[in-house]
This record gives C-alpha cells, structure tokens and sequence, in this order.
C-alpha cells in the first residue's frame, strides 16, 4: 500500500470509530427523548384525565342527589352531559399508550361505568312522581360512583408511580449510555491511537532506514544497501537509493585503482631518481662545483617530497580497500618513539629547530606495529618541524596515563610546537583527508596534500587507541594519541 494509502485508511478507521461514537450517542439522546415526550404527552395525560374524572365524579354524585330530590329535567339534562363527559374522558384514556398496570385500572374503570351506566339508565328513565320515593336505585347509584371515585384514583396513584419508575428508568438508562458512550470512547481514542502510531511506524520505520543509509554513505560505507521490496513509494526511493551507492561504489573503487596504480607506477621512476642524485651527490661519475651541489640537494629534497606524498597515497589505497596489515608486537613505546625522532636529527639542525625528547624511565610495554607507529609518530613531528620557525622548538613525552605505570592504563604520546595552532573549528576537520589548515606567511617547510593526519587517526583507532589536538598554553599545538596497554 502506498504512503498516501496508509494515511488515508488509518485517518478513515479513527474517523469511523469516531462517527460510530457520534451515531451511538445520538440513538442514546433519540432514547431518552422518547422516554421524556412519553412522559409528556402519556404519563402525565392519564393523570390530568384521571383528575378530571375526579371532578367529574363529584359533579355527577351532586346532581344525582339533586335530580333523586326534586326530579327537575333541568338536573336530568345537566346529569347526562356530565356523564357524557365521564364517557369521553374514559374513551380517550382507553385510546392512550398505557402501560401495562394503567391499562388494567381503565379496564376496571371502564367496567365500573359499564355498570353505573345501566343502573343511571333505570334510574333517569323512572317517571318524576316515583322518584323521590326510588331510594333502593339511588343508593345503588352513589355506591356505584364511590367506587368510581375509588378506581379514578387508583388510576391516577398508577399513572404518578408508572411515571416515577419511568423516570427512573430515563436516569439508569441516562447513565448506563453515559458509561457505555465513555467506554466506548475511550475505545475509539485508542483504537484510533494504535491505529495512527502503526500507520506512522509504517512510515517512520522506511524514513529511519533511508536516514541511516545516508549516514552510513555519509561516514564512507558504500557496501550499505535498503530494502526494497515493498511496493510503495519507500521502496521506490530505496531502490533508487542503492544504485546510487552502487554507481558511487564504482566511482570511488576507480579512484581508489587509479590512485594506487599512478602511486605504484611513480614510485619506481621516483626511486631511480633518488638514487641518481645520490650518485651525483656522492661525486662517483665526477666531482661537483658548490652550486651543482647546491641544485642536486634540492632536486633530491623534492624527489624525496614527492616519494613522501606517494608512499601516503599507497597507505591511504591500502586503508580504503582494507588491505593494510597490522603485525602487533609487544614493544616498548619510549624506544619506539626515540626511534622514529632519531630519523629528524638532521633536518632538525638543518632547519634550526630543537627537538626536546621527554621519556619515561621504566619501559611502557604497547602491543602495537613497530613500523606503522613510528610512521605515526615521524608524520606528527614532520608536521611540527613544518608548522615552526627557525629558532624555535618542539616537545615530545612519553608517558602513561598516571603517574605510576599501569597495564590497565593507555600509554600517551604527545607531540608539541610553537606553531599558529589550530583553530577551534577546524581541530576535528583536520583529521579527514584531504583537509589542510591555512598557514601563516611566516611558517616554514612544504605543503603536503592533507594525509598525514588521516592516516595518523586511521592507524591509531586500528590499534584501538585514539589521537585529539588540543591548544598549548602561549601558543602552538599539542597532537597526542593514545595506546592501549600490553594484554
């Protein structure tokens, strides 16, 4: 499925969840607004009826007992239209929705007046002379209507508790849907939340390889490829991802070639060179006036630059495609490193800057590369000799960690000069390759090409050591590196 798709089902799952919240709170509300308009229009209907049979009752006992007196038409006319309107009344009670109790009392009512009627028949159909001696159908007449009386009531005490328990029922059934609507939307909530985050994580977890991809390239790993087999637009990105690196596999496996060919195929001629001016120098083929002499030293000097910035380019041919070996050894470090400083002694004179050579007197023993370290040490302070001017000097020590020896203790190097040191900036760029501080118009020595140092960092992490700069007090810098102790 495709990102787009992702979004959309997971934002139209929470969107029904949430409608299917909306849709059961209306029904709870459509529920509720039934129970309460049948208690309106039902509930308290039945009882204002059941109130006016009252009255009406009353106003039937009065003129019965009138018209049993004085047998006037007048009270016989006005006792038929009460009874008329009992009748009505009854009749739309029996057409309510009545409960189940109220259904039974209008029955009861309506066969009580089934029987006052025929009786009131007999006793308004009498002639007007035997009326007021018709005691025994009066009699019967009012017991009749007080038992009306009595059932009107009972009709209105059933209607006011079917109300009060109807009442009830809206508040149970208020809460119970508000429970049901919290719980519900509680669901809903995280329904909708797990949905959302495995919709997110779906995209997220693709966003978090890609980025780690690019890291990965960033940092030099070109063997670093994605997954692409899904079929949305991660997986097209990712598979455009890994021909990326695989082009740029290929063009950095060419330079790699072709630096370690070119390297290869200078050296021998360089060498040749080298050896040559070395004849001439040595006056084998004939002596050699001051200024000759003077030309081949510096034509030697460059040729031995040179050499230097190929034998750096092979190391770093060597570094990239992982074929440099490591013969680790236990050595002493102090005699390492006054044996890679011994190699100065002459440029140093030459160049008018002193070497000051601080070591410990009891042995720090490193498992390291005997060569390799010394290649270390000797690029440090080849840059420290370049980075000084004449008349200055540089320090190096040798020592470990405390001030008592330790094997659980790193041994330190430190190389120091008097240099314009590094700005703050630049102190981690230093270390990549390729990259050169700019010097100041009083420094001395060459320029090389910006791999020493990488180098340097390259050999010491292989070692399991590390190598920082930091400022020296005054001015200059201090380049130092560390080395585990020996196993």
């Amino acid at each position: 499925m495709k990102v787009t798709g992702r979004l959309a089902a997971g934002t139209g799952i929470a969107v029904l969840l949430l409608m299917g919240v909306l849709v059961w709170d209306l029904a709870t509300i459509r529920r509720l607004s039934a129970v309460a308009q049948e208690l309106a229009q039902v509930r308290f209907r039945v009882s204002i009826l059941a109130l006016e049979q009252d009255r009406l009752l009353n106003r039937i006992d009065e003129f019965t007992r009138k018209y049993a007196v004085t047998g006037d038409e007048a009270y016989d006319q006005r006792l038929r239209e009460l009874q008329e309107a009992f009748a009505a009344r009854l009749a739309e009670l029996s057409a309510l929705r009545l409960s189940e109790a109220e259904r039974t009392e209008v029955g009861r009512l309506s066969s009580l007046w089934a029987g006052y009627w025929r009786s009131a028949i007999a006793f308004q159909g009498a002639p007007a002379e035997e009326m007021p001696a018709d005691r025994d159908r009066m009699d019967d007449l009012l017991v009749r209507l007080d038992e009306l009386q009595q059932e009107v009531r009972r009709l209105d005490e059933v209607a006011q508790l079917t109300a009060s328990q109807e009442a009830e029922r809206s508040v149970t059934v208020s809460e119970r849907a508000e429970r049901l609507s919290l719980v519900v939307v509680a669901i809903a909530m995280v329904a909708s939340l797990i949905i959302l985050w495995l919709t997110v994580r779906s995209i997220q977890r693709p966003l978090r390889r890609l980025a780690g991809g690019t890291r990965a390239v960033a940092d030099g790993d070109l063997a670093v490829q994605l997954d692409s087999s899904s079929k949305d637009e991660f997986g097209k990105l990712a598979e455009s991802f890994n021909q990326m690196v695989h082009r740029l596999a290929e063009l950095d496996q060419v330079k790699k070639d072709f630096l370690s060919h070119v390297s290869h195929e200078l050296k021998t001629p360089l060498v040749s060179m080298q050896e040559t001016n070395e004849l001439l120098l040595e006056e084998i083929p004939g002596p050699l006036n001051e200024r000759q002499r003077r030309f081949l030293a510096l034509n030697l000097e460059s040729s031995l630059r040179l050499s230097s910035m190929i034998s750096r380019l092979l190391d770093l041919a060597q570094l990239e495609s992982g074929v440099m070996e490591y013969r680790l050894l236990r050595h002493d470090l102090a005699e390492v490193v006054r044996t890679a400083v011994n190699g100065f002694e002459a440029r140093s004179r030459e160049s008018r800057i002193g070497i000051e050579l601080s070591l410990p007197e009891h042995r720090i023993l490193v498992d390291c590369d005997h060569d390799r370290i010394i290649q270390v040490v000797g690029n440090l302070v080849d840059n420290a000799l370049n980075f000084s001017s004449p008349g200055g000097s540089i320090a190096i020590a040798v020592h470990p960690l405390q001030a008592a020896y330790s094997e659980k203790g790193p041994a330190f190097v430190e190389v120091g000069d008097r240099g314009p040191g590094v700005p703050d900036e630049e102190k981690k760029l230093i270390f990549e390759r390729f990259y050169q501080v700019a010097r100041g118009s009083g420094d001395g020595g060459s320029r090389g090409v910006g791999l020493g140092l990488a180098i340097c960092r390259e050999i010491i992490e292989a070692h399991g050591g590390e190598i920082n700069v930091k400022d020296q007090e005054g001015s200059g810098s201090i380049f130092s590196f560390s080395l585990p102790a020996a196993k």
